[in-house]
């Protein structure tokens, strides 16, 4: 990655994409794990009440029961559901997201066995679920605007701490002599948007949200250009805190993608333990530069970067396995490990 393409990058992170996990940054990774927290416990909710509409329904088809398993299975989800609260890191909620993945998967194919001895019919299920879901559309609703109000609120401060970084950058840059009149118009222009990401979330609408959050990143693109323009000189601090933070996320889509093709039952054994081995790679990397230890930061972050190569070579191999919607989906999740892997070589 040359100088001009790094400076390009941390501005983009300054400003829109704020994950590293070092101390002054925690107020940010506690209003993202917050937030994820609020979603789940929804998301959970829903889980919940579907499973006992399953149960309920077979319950009443079947002549002998033959629920229990079911039933002890939905219980186990709700225990592991219950333990979210404690959670303070997105590595602990990705696993935690895995743990309830792989119970609602047994559950789905144990209610599918006992949906097929018991000639079980689909609308009735499904219309035993809405039934469900409607009784208890209260309680539900209350946590969805939990969920909602947490986002809101966590989401805009989130950008007001980070538009704050941006503009101590630029002041920085402002004095040593640097003239930044071009890239503080186009800062200004990303605190307007400010407004605009408030109403998508007022409206509760993920697609405004995220389509304000992607006029914010082309916003970011253009400061990042103004200021490689001015030949600024970025610090090795700098390269290594990007390449955590793009690894974290990395990681983040790769845990998402097993889970999926998990749940297709294919053989994701060695995706895990790849993956295993680059979050603890990820934390040492995270450690170390949290104590001021650069060069062992960037040993553990080459460590991660073999374990991000053993995961795309992993995945090549199933690519002969795969087909529709998830071929589509590894292919570009390999691309983009390709290209984070050429950008580390370069620069770290």
């Amino acid at each position: 990655m040359s100088r001009s393409q790094a400076v390009a990058l941390v501005l983009v992170l300054l400003v829109v994409f704020p994950a590293s996990v070092f101390a002054s940054d925690f107020p940010v990774l506690e209003k993202q794990v917050e937030t994820r927290k609020a979603h789940l416990e929804w998301v959970s909710a829903i889980c919940e009440e579907s499973m006992q509409a399953i149960i309920d329904y077979l319950d009443g088809i079947s002549s002998d029961g033959g629920t229990e398993r079911l039933s002890s299975l939905l219980g186990e989800f709700r225990d592991k559901a219950s333990e979210a609260e404690t959670l303070t890191t997105h590595i602990a909620l990705n696993n935690h997201v895995r743990q309830l993945v792989n119970i609602t998967a047994d559950f789905r194919l144990e209610a599918r066995k006992l949906m097929e001895e018991n000639d079980g019919r689909i609308l009735e299920l499904l219309s035993q679920i809405a039934a469900q879901l409607e009784e208890h559309k209260e309680d539900l609703n209350i946590l969805k605007d939990r969920y909602w109000e947490t986002r809101r609120r966590n989401v805009l401060e989130i950008m007001d701490i980070c538009v704050g970084r941006a503009q101590d950058v630029l002041e920085t840059l402002e004095d040593r002599g640097y003239n930044i009149t071009d890239a503080q118009a186009r800062l200004e222009e990303i605190k307007l948007k400010r407004s605009d990401l408030e109403d998508a979330l007022d409206a509760r609408n993920s697609v405004r949200v995220v389509r304000v959050e992607l006029e914010i990143l082309g916003l970011s693109v253009e400061l990042g250009e103004i200021v490689e323009d001015l030949q600024v000189e970025i610090p090795k601090e700098k390269i290594v805190e990007y390449w955590i933070t793009v690894c974290g996320k990395a990681l983040e889509r790769i845990d998402t993608i097993i889970s999926e093709l998990k749940a297709l039952g294919l053989d994701v054994t060695e995706l895990e333990e790849a993956h295993s081995k680059a979050e603890t790679d990820l934390e040492r990397t995270e450690e170390a530069f949290e104590s001021g230890d650069l060069l062992g930061a960037i040993g553990a972050l080459n460590d991660l970067k073999s374990d991000l190569i053993e995961l795309k070579e992993a995945y090549e191999e199933l690519m002969e396995d795969l087909s529709g919607d998830m071929r589509e989906k590894v292919e570009s999740l390999i691309e983009a490990l390709r290209d984070a892997l050429e950008g580390m070589d370069e620069s770290v």
